[in-house]
C-alpha cells in the first residue's frame, strides 16, 4: 500500500496550513520519543509524521507532492535532504512544549535517509542533551576520532523559562549532557528575553581538537495567565464594578512589580483601555527602557444579586441607566 502524507497526519487534502500544524502537533505529542521510551514503532511513526509535515507545511513541496499523490512516487524526484532542508524542528517542537536534540535548521547530506536524519534526535538528544551529527557522528560510530577541524562544533539545546524570569532576568542552573558528559552550567537570563531567542555560551559546545564549540540555548518563555505580551508592551484585564465606571473611582490592577492603583474617570465605558507608561516588559539589552502596560476595564457582573441590589438595578433601569 502506498503511503499518503495526508493520511499519516489524519487531515483532508484541502486543509489549511494551520490545521495541518495542529494535526502534526497532536501526532508529534503522541509519538514523541520522550513519551515512548524504547518503542521502535512509535519512533518510526514520529519520523514519518515529521516527514509528512515537512512536506505539507511548505506550499511549494506540497504542490509538488500533490502532483504525485504518494510518498513513494514523490521520493523518486525529491531527496530526503531536500525535504528537510532548512526545516527547524527545534523551534517547532518547542512551540508544542516538546524537547528536541538541538539540531535546529537541518541541512541534508547527500544519500542520507529519513532514519539517519533523526538519528541524533532518537539517539538521546532529548532532555537537554546535544549529540554529534554528520562526519563527527559517522567517525564516532566507526570507532575513530572526529575530524581534526580545530574548534569543535556548536551545540544547541532548548530550555523553558518562566514568565517571571523573562521579565526580571536572573541566573539559571542547568544540567546538560554534551558529548556523553554530564556538565552543570550557570547561565544569565537577560530581562526582556522572548521565545525564539538564543543565549550563547562560549566554549560549552562539542569538544574539538583545539577548542570546544559554543552552546546555543533556544529559549521558550512560559505564558502568564495575567498578561499578554505584544513586543515590549503588556496587556491585562481588570474587572471593575459598574458603579466605579458610572461614578469614577480607583481600581487595583496587576503589574510586574505587584498591584498598582489606577484612577477611573466617571462615565468610563466598559472595554476602555488605560495605559500605564513604563510598566510593561523590559527592553532586551536596554536596562533602563520598558514598554507600557495596557489595562482593559471590563464590568464584573455578579452571578447573583441580593434583594437590595435587584431593587437598585431596577431603579437604574427605570431611570434610563
Amino acid at each position: 500500500m502506498k503511503t499518503d502524507y495526508y493520511t499519516l497526519l489524519g487531515v483532508a487534502r484541502d486543509e489549511t496550513g494551520e490545521q495541518i500544524k495542529k494535526a502534526y502537533r497532536k501526532k508529534a505529542m503522541q509519538y514523541h520519543p520522550d513519551r515512548n521510551q524504547g518503542d521502535k514503532q512509535a519512533e518510526e511513526n514520529f519520523k514519518r509524521v515529521s516527514e509528512a509535515y515537512a512536506v505539507l507545511s511548505d506550499p511549494a513541496k506540497r504542490r509538488q507532492y500533490d502532483s504525485f499523490g504518494s510518498a513513494e512516487e514523490f521520493s523518486q524526484s525529491v531527496s530526503v535532504e531536500d525535504i528537510f532542508k532548512d526545516f527547524n524542528f527545534d523551534e517547532l517542537l518547542s512551540q508544542f512544549g516538546l524537547k528536541s536534540s538541538g539540531w535546529g535548521n537541518f541541512r541534508g547530506r547527500k544519500g542520507q535517509g529519513v532514519g539517519s536524519i533523526f538519528e541524533d534526535f532518537i539517539g538521546g538528544g532529548a532532555r537537554g542533551s546535544a549529540t554529534p551529527s554528520g562526519a563527527a557522528a559517522a567517525a564516532s560510530q566507526r570507532g575513530k576520532p572526529a575530524p581534526a577541524s580545530g574548534k569543535g562544533r556548536d551545540a544547541e539545546v532548548s530550555i523553558m523559562i518562566s514568565f517571571y524570569e523573562a521579565m526580571h532576568g536572573g541566573e539559571r542552573q542547568l544540567r546538560l549532557n554534551i558529548d556523553n558528559q554530564e556538565r552543570e552550567l550557570k547561565v544569565r537570563i537577560p530581562a526582556g528575553i522572548v521565545t525564539g531567542k538564543r543565549l550563547r555560551v562560549r566554549g560549552q559546545g562539542h569538544a574539538g581538537v583545539v577548542s570546544s564549540g559554543d552552546l546555543a540555548l533556544l529559549v521558550t518563555v512560559e505564558e502568564d495567565p495575567r498578561f499578554e505580551r505584544h513586543g515590549d508592551d503588556l496587556h491585562t484585564v481588570a474587572n471593575i464594578k459598574i458603579s466605579t465606571l458610572l461614578l469614577g473611582g480607583s481600581v487595583e490592577v496587576d503589574a510586574l512589580d505587584g498591584k498598582k492603583s489606577i484612577r477611573v474617570a466617571a462615565g468610563t465605558s466598559s472595554g476602555s483601555m488605560v495605559r500605564i507608561r513604563h510598566h510593561g516588559a523590559p527592553t532586551l539589552g536596554k536596562t533602563d527602557e520598558r514598554g507600557d502596560l495596557y489595562v482593559k476595564l471590563e464590568v464584573a457582573v455578579p452571578a447573583t444579586l441580593t434583594e437590595e441590589q435587584k431593587q437598585l438595578a431596577a431603579a437604574l433601569r427605570d431611570c434610563g441607566l
